[in-house]
């Protein structure tokens, strides 16, 4: 019996977990996503002359979570994405992803990154878990002016 209320508790701690990531991902849904989601980026790219922001993240690290909770979901970020057009990518989801991790020099996570219409400047952007989403958009908007 108290072997079973433990399966149960513990199946129901992780379905709420998977719901709680699944809200946080919703709010990122209108990001691109991988190596794909990069490739349409840079086609779109050519025809609006905005920057690309990507975040390299993976599923396990507690910072990325964080920034994604904290800032990326945040209304006011989401406001100025109008400017950019956001990427989303987890290196360990495929070789190509991990290839475009490895291209960017991504050697942990949280990564997120500008990369201007040119593609000659590529600003990291610091992610610390103490900015705010003023913070860290005053971060991105000064990398697009190098």
């Amino acid at each position: 019996m108290v072997s079973t209320l433990a399966i149960v508790s513990g199946a129901l701690a992780l379905i709420g977990i998977q719901l709680s990531q699944f809200a946080v991902d919703a709010t990122l849904r209108h990001w691109h996503e991988g190596a794909s989601g990069f490739q349409t980026a840079l086609a779109l790219q050519k025809t609006s002359n905005k920057p690309i922001a990507v975040f390299f993240h993976t599923d396990w690290c507690a910072s990325c979570k964080k920034l994604r909770e904290n800032v990326l979901s945040s209304p006011e970020f989401d406001l100025y994405l109008k400017n950019v057009i956001p990427v989303k990518i987890n290196p360990e989801t495929g070789l190509k992803e991990r290839q475009l991790a490895d291209n960017y020099g991504v050697l942990g996570y949280p990564t997120f990154l500008m990369i201007e219409p040119t593609l000659k400047t590529v600003t990291r952007i610091r992610t610390s878990n103490n900015l705010s989403p003023q913070q860290f958009i005053d971060q991105c908007k000064a990398a697009q002016q190098i």
